[in-house]
């Protein structure tokens, strides 16, 4: 629910309250002048959290937003997030503007994208709003000793990004007239026995929802089943926000 009018958006937080936690910003890092590390803590209540899943804050009076955790930890009571500033929308604007002792309420977590622990291949796709993602995915794989292949759509000017976090990647150029043209190459350019193992693994799509749409049909085209495939648009082109 990334908007709604003021008195609708006062009665789901009312309506919600379970799920909704008071937290404070305890620590910034700028890892690069439009990446910003944020850590939230606090009472993060009952609720567990799966690698994959989102959380969100309410940004403003009218507007919601939704966020992957690079981090969580629910007994801790901290959560990161690694902030893409693009300067777009409100919610860019809401983070850029977070600074230590700042007090907000988080929601979740939840949603439908969760890391599949019981499948030993992984693969995770997205850009630079993924980042957060790729990092706890990665995490996560490394800890149950998956195999993994990342593959970020980066600007120029960010491809050093990845480094920054100690996140293992391919990158390729991104695109604005042509959606994950070079990422659908690089999966057509695996070779036989490659694509063999790859067409075991469960795929996690993130990021620009063109680019998403692009590479799912790519996927579904060379045969991996709809249940391996695991999609969530973090953007898209002329909306504010998801």
């Amino acid at each position: 629910m990334p908007q709604l009018p003021k008195w609708l958006a006062d009665g789901m937080e009312t309506l919600l309250s379970s799920q909704m936690h008071s937290v404070q910003v305890s620590h910034v890092e700028y890892l690069d002048p439009k990446l910003k590390q944020v850590r939230f803590s606090g009472d993060l209540g009952n609720a567990s959290f799966a690698p994959g899943q989102v959380i969100e804050f309410r940004i403003n009076e009218t507007s919601f937003r939704h966020y992957t955790p690079s981090f969580y930890h629910q007994q801790q009571g901290v959560c990161d997030v690694i902030f893409y500033l693009h300067g777009r929308g409100p919610g860019s604007q809401w983070a850029e503007a977070l600074t230590v002792g700042a007090n907000t309420k988080l929601m979740g977590p939840g949603g439908k994208m969760k890391y599949r622990s019981d499948q030993d291949l992984h693969f995770f796709f997205g850009d630079e709003s993924s980042l957060g993602l790729c990092h706890n995915l990665q995490h996560t794989a490394n800890m149950y000793g998956h195999s993994y292949r990342c593959l970020l759509e980066l600007d120029a000017e960010h491809q050093h990004w990845p480094a920054l976090i100690s996140l293992h990647t391919d990158i390729v150029e991104k695109s604005e007239k042509e959606p994950a043209k070079e990422s659908i190459q690089m999966i057509e350019g695996l070779s036989k026995e490659a694509w063999e193992n790859w067409k075991k693994a469960t795929y996690y799509l993130t990021g620009r929802a063109k680019s998403i749409q692009k590479i799912r049909r790519a996927l579904l085209d060379r045969g991996i089943p709809t249940k391996q495939i695991f999609t969530y648009p973090y953007w898209a082109d002329g909306k504010k926000g998801l």
